[in-house]
Formats: C-alpha cells, structure tokens, sequence
C-alpha cells in the first residue's frame, strides 16, 4: 500500500513540474491570414470598343459579352508634357517586343525639299520657228530644189526657181530706167536727173517686193538685162514639214509652197490635273524621259502655262523647251515628264511616319529606349518620300517609320484610346454615352 502511494505521489511531482515549465514559455503565435488589396477601379470597357467606358460591370451593349475592368495601376506612366503631345499616347515596348514588331525610326532632317509633279506629253514644233514659203509672184515653178517632206535645208540654200511674166517686165523697166537715168545725167538738166533718179529706185524697190536679193538687182542694173527665173533662197535652216507643190505647176501670188520647221528646238505640251497646278511657275525645271532612248533624261524648262482649264478632263496645258541635240527628238513623240517644283530648306520627315486621321495628323517620337510618345503635328505640302514638317517637331528627334501602326494599336490596348481612329470620333458621334452603365 506504501509502496503504491509513492509511485503515486511521484508521477504527480513529475507533472507538476511539467506544468511549471510550460508556464515560463510564451505562446507560439498563430500563423497571419494573407489581407486581399483592394485594385481602384477606373472604369469598365468593352474590349472590341475600347474607346467607350462605362461607371460599372455589366453586360456590353455593342457585344454579348462580361465588360473588362480598368485599374488605375495600369494607366500608363505621365506624359514629359513635350509642345504637341497627345494625352495618353505613351507606350512602352519591351527590346523583344520591337525587335519582333520591326519597328525602325528616322530622324527629323533639314534639308532642300521639292515636289515633282508628273504628267504625260506629246511633242511638237516650236510655233515660233515655223515659216511659209509662199510664191511672190504668179508663174511657173521651173525647179524645185526641195523635193520631198522631211529633207533638211540651210539657210540660204535655194529652194525652187520659178518664171513669172510680171517679174520679167519689172526687170527691164529697172533696166530701162537706169538707161534713162544715164542720159539724164549725160545731159546735165538737174531736173531731169533728179526725175529720173526716182524712177529707177521706184522700180528696184518694186523687184525687191517681188522677193529678188540685192545681189539679184545689182546682177540686172550691171547686165540691163532681166533675169529670166527668180531664185528663191531658204530664210532658215530646218526641215521641210509640208510640200504642197510639184515641179512645173503653175501657181499664183500668194499661194503656199512650202513649211519649214526648225527642229533644233522642240515644244513638249504636257497636261497637268488642277490640284497639281499650285506650284508649277514659268521657268521651272523639267525632266523628259521617251521609250526610246531609255535611261536617258532631257532637260527644259516650262515656258507657257495655259491660262484657262479645259473642264471635261480637269486640266491645263503645260508646254516645255527641249532642246533638241543631234535631231534626236521627232515630233510626235510621248515623253513622261516631271515638272520638279522647289520648295525650298525646311524639316522633313517620312511620309510613312505620319499617321492622318482625317481631321489631325501625328506620329510617334520615341523619347526612350522602348518609349514611343504621340505627337500631334502640322504638315506641309509632300516632297516625294517626305512630307515637310512646319509644328510640333525639331530637328534630330526620332519619329516611328515602321510598325507605328502596332504603337498605335498598343496604345489603345493600354489606355482605351487611339490617335489614329481619334480622329472618326471628332467627325461623327457614335450614338454611345462615353460613361455609364450598359443599356
């Protein structure tokens, strides 16, 4: 029984120790429960109309579907605030990203910027190298010395002799009348010298009407005879355009007999569309380019712009002096030309880095490793590949020429708007409240 009660007051010595040791021991603290973060809410949108906001969820009016919350930690970061920026429009790309996407950039040059306009022409003569041959007096063409349409001819040269009754009879009154004047002054009668004096310059200035020389006359006034055919001579050198007439044909005074043209120099008549008329100045340059001499230009310069428009096809005449070295050029001939209008030094940009909305136009500077900006712009006229930049950009930055259309993109995915279709929603309203809930 002793023995029982000491194994007994031993077990309870040992828990009551036990207990002791537990009490000088802090409690072990219970494990934390993680706390839910509230996101701030901005608005709710559909992801097909991102444009459209609404103040809560819901189903989307435009599609049968949930509309996406967006949260304030996803607004993009704040704009640097640079002159023609567009809210909103800062997008930022990883390295991946824009190597994958081939976006290329190029910079904001000052340079000498021009425009060409280009037109189609047709060649012809210069109008104001044109003559007529035509018969001085009536008679008989005795030879033709230019036989045939196309033969070249130096000035000078005779081109056809021809008998004419008239011309004969004025040939030796002249003769007559220097013989008279002869024995007038062998007489010594003042008077009657000074008579016959008038008479026989009356009847030079008559052959020289009829087209003879001063060597011709002379010729008769040493002889006393008259010439028997009159020889007339090439006043240029040129081509015979036209030949209206065949030896031996009896003509009259007046009549055409030949067209010459002096092909050193051509008219190009080219027509220009009226939108392209603005610029275009007499003595501008212009380049001509023909099937067949390829690779080879011609330069001229713009003499004549008419000065009414011909309404069925919208457009006015342009005419260009082409030299014509070695008579390569023939008339008739279609050129396609390029009227080169100078605009003069100013900032030019890509047009491929312009994005036009319509209403405004912007592009996208990049203002960082990966950080492209949109900036609202105001051009000028287009000089070819560039387009003149006259606001909101200064020389050296670097403007988006390639992939700015996925920029774009990117910026309306991330902040529910876009520079490039902005511009619709200034023309025209959609009908859609911009906030509150789905209808």
């Amino acid at each position: 029984m002793a023995k029982n009660r000491f194994f007994i007051l031993a077990a309870g010595a040992i828990l009551a120790g036990g207990l002791l040791a537990g009490c000088g021991k802090a409690p072990a603290a219970a494990p934390k429960r993680p706390q839910k973060i509230e996101r701030k809410v901005l608005y709710w949108f559909d992801p097909m109309q991102p444009g459209t906001h609404f103040d809560h969820p819901g189903k989307s009016p435009f599609m049968d579907m949930e509309l996406v919350p967006k949260y304030a930690d996803e607004a993009p970061p704040p704009q640097s605030g640079a002159p023609g920026a567009v809210s909103g429009t800062t997008v930022e790309l990883s390295p991946q990203a824009v190597s994958a996407a081939g976006v290329a950039t190029a910079a904001v040059q000052e340079t000498a910027l021009y425009r060409v306009v280009r037109a189609e022409g047709i060649l012809g003569t210069d109008e104001t190298k044109l003559v007529h041959i035509a018969a001085r007096v009536a008679g008989r063409l005795d030879r033709l010395d230019l036989d045939f349409t196309g033969e070249p001819v130096r000035r000078g040269a005779p081109i056809y002799s021809i008998y004419s009754p008239d011309l004969v009879s004025s040939g030796r009154e002249y003769a007559l009348a220097l013989e008279n004047l002869a024995r007038a002054r062998a007489g010594g009668d003042a008077g009657y010298v000074e008579s016959a004096e008038s008479l026989a310059q009356a009847a030079r200035e008559r052959l020289a009407l009829w087209g003879l020389d001063r060597d011709q006359i002379d010729r008769i006034a040493s002889t006393r005879r008259p010439e028997v055919d009159l020889v007339v001579r090439s006043p240029i050198s040129g081509t015979v355009i036209e030949k209206k007439v065949v030896q031996g044909q009896y003509v009259t005074e007046g009549q055409d007999l030949y067209l010459l043209a002096d092909l050193s120099r051509l008219w190009l008549s080219a027509k220009v569309y009226e939108q392209e008329l603005g610029g275009i100045r007499i003595g501008q340059l212009a380049v001509a380019r023909f099937a067949a001499f390829p690779g080879r230009e011609f330069q001229g310069r713009i003499r004549f712009i008419d000065p009414v428009l011909d309404p069925a096809t919208r457009t006015a005449g342009v005419r260009v002096e082409l030299p014509n070295p070695g008579g390569l050029l023939k008339p008739g001939m279609f050129a396609n030309a390029e009227l080169r209008v100078d605009l003069g030094r100013g900032l030019a940009i890509p047009k491929s880095a312009v994005l036009d909305t319509g209403v405004r136009q912007v592009v996208y500077v990049q203002v960082g490793p990966g950080r492209f900006a949109g900036r609202e712009v105001r051009l000028g006229p287009p000089a070819g590949d560039l387009v003149q930049v006259l606001q909101g950009l200064a020389a050296g930055e670097q403007v988006v020429t390639s992939a700015n259309f996925l920029i774009d993109s990117q910026s309306q995915l991330a902040t529910g708007q876009s520079i490039q279709w902005g511009g619709a929603s200034e023309v025209k309203t959609s009908g859609v409240k911009k906030t509150g809930g789905p209808q």
